[in-house]
C-alpha cells in the first residue's frame, strides 16, 4: 500500500514539473514555426468530419483542434498545462472557431468512454510518462469504429540529433532530464504497432511525413532551441558555463553545415501512426 501511495506521490509530482516545463516555453511559436503544417494533415489522415466529437490531448495552443473545428466538428482540446491556452483561445478566434479547453492528464482522463469519434494527439506521446496508458485511455474514450491517431518525430529528425549528439559530445551524464522518456521510441514502427495492439486497437496504419524548419542564420536555431524546445532547453542550461558554450558551438557548426541557399534547412521528417477501435459484432 505505501509503495502504491510512493508512487501516486511520485507520478503527481513528476507531472507537476512537466506542466511548469511547458508553461515556461514559447510553445506558441513552436506551433506556428515549427508544426503549422502538420495539424491539418493529421486530422484529414483521422478522416474528421463535420458534426464529429474529437478529442486533442495534450492539445498545446491548438495546431490540431483548430483545424479540426473548422471542419464543423465538435472540439474538446485537452492538455496539462492550461497556461497554453490563452494563445489557443487567441488561435481559435482569429478563425473563428468554437473549441471547449479542459485542463486534463493524458494517461487519466474524465471523459465517458465512446464519447469520442476520433482521439488525435499531435507530438504529445514522446512526452507522455506513461504512454501506454494514455493509448489505453485514447481507447477508451472513442466510440466503436472511432480513430486514434498521433504523431512523432522520426529517428532520423535532425534538430533532436544534433542537440543529443552535442550534448553526449560535450556534456555531462547528469545534463540528461530526469525521467524522461526515450525521444524516438514511438517512431519505431513495430513499437507503434505493438503498444496499440495491446490496447484492443486494429487496422494500424503509418506514414512518414517529410518536413523541415528552416532559420535565417544558424544563431536563429538556438533562439528556437531555447525559446520553444523546453526540454531541450532545461538539458543545455543544465550545463557548466564551458561545456554549454561547447554545446552551443558544436549546435552551430552543425546548422553552417546545413545551409542552402541562403537559409538554414533542417530536416524533419515525422511518423504519423493510427489505429481504429473495433466496430461491435
Amino acid at each position: 500500500m505505501t509503495e502504491t501511495i510512493d508512487q501516486f506521490t511520485a507520478d503527481r509530482v513528476l507531472k507537476a514539473k512537466h506542466r511548469a516545463m511547458w508553461a515556461l516555453g514559447d510553445y506558441p511559436a513552436v506551433a506556428i514555426d515549427v508544426i503549422p503544417e502538420l495539424g491539418p494533415e493529421l486530422v484529414a489522415a483521422a478522416g474528421v468530419r463535420a458534426g464529429d466529437r474529437v478529442l486533442d490531448i495534450a492539445a498545446g495552443t491548438g495546431n490540431a483542434a483548430v483545424p479540426a473545428a473548422l471542419t464543423g466538428a465538435h472540439v474538446v482540446a485537452s492538455d496539462l498545462t492550461p497556461e497554453l491556452f490563452d494563445a489557443g483561445r487567441a488561435f481559435a478566434a482569429r478563425h473563428g472557431v468554437d473549441i471547449t479547453w479542459e485542463e486534463g492528464d493524458a494517461e487519466a482522463l474524465p471523459y465517458a468512454d465512446g464519447a469520442f469519434d476520433h482521439v488525435v494527439c499531435a507530438f504529445g506521446i514522446m512526452h507522455f510518462t506513461r504512454p501506454e496508458a494514455a493509448i489505453a485511455e485514447a481507447f477508451r474514450m472513442l466510440h466503436p469504429g472511432g480513430r486514434y491517431l498521433f504523431t512523432q518525430w522520426a529517428k532520423d529528425d535532425e534538430l533532436l540529433t544534433i542537440v543529443l549528439s552535442a550534448v553526449a559530445a560535450h556534456g555531462t551524464p547528469a545534463s540528461h532530464l530526469p525521467d524522461a522518456p526515450p525521444p524516438f521510441r514511438f517512431s519505431d514502427h513495430g513499437e507503434c504497432r505493438r503498444v496499440l495492439a495491446a490496447s484492443g486497437f486494429a487496422d494500424l496504419r503509418d506514414e512518414r511525413i517529410e518536413t523541415a524548419w528552416t532559420g535565417e542564420r544558424p544563431e536563429a536555431l538556438l533562439d528556437l532551441l531555447y525559446g520553444g524546445a523546453v526540454r531541450v532547453a532545461m538539458v543545455l542550461e543544465a550545463q557548466e558555463p564551458a561545456r554549454r558554450a561547447r554545446i552551443h558551438n558544436a549546435i552551430l557548426q552543425a546548422a553552417q553545415a546545413r545551409i542552402s541557399g541562403g537559409r538554414v534547412v533542417i530536416r524533419r521528417p515525422v511518423v504519423m501512426v493510427s489505429g481504429a477501435k473495433p466496430a461491435r459484432a
